[in-house]
């Protein structure tokens, strides 16, 4: 039992792969070995209570269904007397406690799927700073500033169709599970603000008003630092007087180095994009690429190619259409970006202002954002070319199959064993009062009831004694007695002749 108990506790919420013999096959043996144990004690407890009966005074059916345990005859035993009711009720009792015993234990563990979480430290090859020329160059004309270098064009396509990002297929850089993480590498840390401004879209006055764009241009601030200055404004609300809310956003944007959170499962990395936007910046810098004084042919910064970029693909600018005819507002404007932001569910808007002037944006901030996010991160890494290796703190996550006990099968275990063991010593109680050693062997069942052929044995002898000085006397069993074969007559003559000697010494008397 307190081995049971100690493997049912050891195990609990360990890794199978940690155990070469599982606690289930352990259980089975000890389960086996407290059975054979429970029925050794259980036969030992009906010799006692057998001579114990005996030597109180009982009849011979009680004993007979003492030693038998109402196997053959379960109602006769219950009502033959009261020792042998004990031990026919007993036996039931523990034939039940054998049965359960093992399926309980076995109900105590059990395997289930669980993600365990440990710390690592993983590597990955991203460089902290984007040399300059690496995403464009500096133009030699005046209608074309800037030049897209081939790295720059790759990682935006790369993140215009998403490409699954890897890492090296090697120890320290790939992940058994899932690995989150902060590695820094090359990125940009943003200011943003907004304002609102109202715009009225029952009206012609209105018309081609600007309501969705995005714009970036490269500016300086007041001590001459370059930046980025990203601009979106978006109809936000409109209420059903067709009075838009116009949303406008300025992010001012630099370089800088970031913490970027990064998963990573096996080899692939992925951005976790829902902590871009609290990303912690270890410092800023201005790359003489960034600076309007940059001369031609240059290498160009981070954030003019960034500019050159998106600046183009995620460029919009969406006009109202006001249909005076209809009374109505539409929009217009080659932005693909456009589209993709606006509000075209009907839910959105009430029934008037749906129909005529149902005019409403998602913000595109946070995505605009992101792409940028993404567009450096993937710079940072294509730019490492291997040769800068950052090495970052991650937290692993992996399923494994873990052993969870249930105390409750353990404790209805040990509840229904403790019964056993109690009935068990509620039997054997008295066994002193024996005097010797006993058993239910014949030889000494023979000798207890004056049996003519153990007449030379002493009247309280134990069975090694009676062994001792009988255990060699060959006897077979023929025709309903048992022959002793070195003497060659039967229990059954010797008392006919004892009988004869009596009634011939009575007839002379």
């Amino acid at each position: 039992m307190g081995a049971s108990a100690s493997i049912i506790i050891i195990s609990d919420k360990q890794m199978v792969m940690a155990w070469k013999v599982q606690p289930t096959v352990l259980l089975a043996v000890l389960s086996s070995v407290l059975n054979s144990a429970l029925a050794t004690a259980f036969s030992i407890s009906i010799v006692i209570t057998w001579w114990r009966s005996a030597s109180h005074g009982t009849t011979l059916t009680s004993l007979h269904y003492i030693s038998d345990c109402g196997v053959l005859s379960f109602i006769s035993a219950v009502t033959a007397g009261s020792d042998a009711r004990k031990v026919v009720l007993a036996a039931a009792t523990i034939a039940i406690v054998k049965f359960v015993n093992n399926p309980l234990l076995q109900r105590a563990t059990r395997i289930r799927t669980q993600h365990i979480v440990t710390n690592d430290t993983m590597m990955l090859d991203i460089t902290q700073r984007l040399p300059d020329g690496w995403t464009a160059t500096i133009g030699n004309g005046s209608s074309i500033t800037v030049i897209g270098s081939r790295f720059g064009l790759s990682t935006v396509q790369a993140w215009w169709r998403n490409d699954t990002i890897t890492s090296r297929d090697i120890s320290g850089y790939y992940c058994n599970g899932t690995c989150e993480g902060k590695v820094q590498g090359a990125g940009i840390r943003y200011n943003c603000s907004s304002t609102t401004e109202a715009l009225d879209l029952s009206t012609s006055k209105n018309d081609g008003s600007v309501i969705f764009a995005i714009n970036s241009t490269m500016s300086q601030n007041l001590t001459g630092a370059p930046f980025l200055l990203l601009t979106t404004l978006y109809s936000s609300a409109v209420n059903d007087s067709c009075v838009a809310t116009l949303s406008i956003d300025t992010c001012s944007i630099e370089a800088g180095v970031v913490e970027y959170p990064v998963i990573i499962q096996n080899s692939t990395i992925t951005l976790n994009y829902g902590e871009l936007q609290n990303m912690t910046v270890v410092s800023t810098y201005t790359s003489a690429g960034d600076l309007p004084t940059a001369p031609e042919n240059a290498g160009a910064g981070p954030l003019v190619g960034l500019n050159n970029f998106y600046g183009y693909y995620l460029y919009a600018n969406v006009t109202e259409v006001f249909d005076t005819a209809l009374n109505k507002s539409t929009y217009s404007g080659p932005s693909m970006i456009a589209d993709l932001f606006f509000v075209p569910e009907s839910s959105s808007y009430d029934k008037h202002t749906f129909a005529t002037c149902g005019l409403k944006w998602n913000s595109p901030t946070e995505y605009v954002l992101n792409s940028m996010h993404d567009f450096m991160f993937r710079a940072a890494l294509r730019a490492s070319n291997g040769t800068v290796v950052q090495t970052f703190a991650a937290r692993r996550t992996f399923p494994a199959l873990l052993f969870h006990s249930n105390h409750r099968y353990l404790a209805a275990a040990f509840a229904t064993t403790l019964l056993a063991l109690l009935i068990v010593f509620f039997l054997l109680w008295g066994w002193w009062e024996l005097g010797r050693c006993v058993t239910l062997s014949p030889l000494e069942i023979a000798k207890a009831f004056d049996a003519l052929m153990m007449q030379t044995i002493g009247r309280n002898s134990a069975i090694e004694e009676i062994l001792e000085k009988m255990g060699g006397v060959e006897v077979k069993y023929d025709n309903g007695v048992m022959v002793n074969v070195e003497r060659g007559i039967t229990q059954q003559v010797a008392e006919q002749e004892s009988d004869d000697k009596v009634r011939e010494c009575s007839h002379e008397t």
